[in-house]
């Protein structure tokens, strides 16, 4: 099974025990794949240089307290 751009669309309940360890294989190798490259990237980026981007700005809450507005 390669793993560039295989897709199963076989069910798994139709899949033999091996072919569905291939599968599992196959998809943690990938994701081995992509968090190694990502902490390559972020070791190229000075840590001074790096950003951290938010959701929301550091001055506003996550939590509402709507009894004391």
């Amino acid at each position: 099974m390669s793993l560039k751009n295989s897709i199963n669309h076989l069910p798994p309940e139709r899949m033999t025990p091996d072919q569905r360890r291939l599968e599992i294989a196959a998809i943690l190798a990938k994701g081995l794949v992509r968090l190694r490259q990502s902490n390559l990237v972020k070791r190229q980026i000075p840590a001074t240089e790096r950003k951290v981007l938010l959701g929301f700005s550091g001055d506003q809450s996550v939590h509402t307290d709507l009894i004391n507005k």
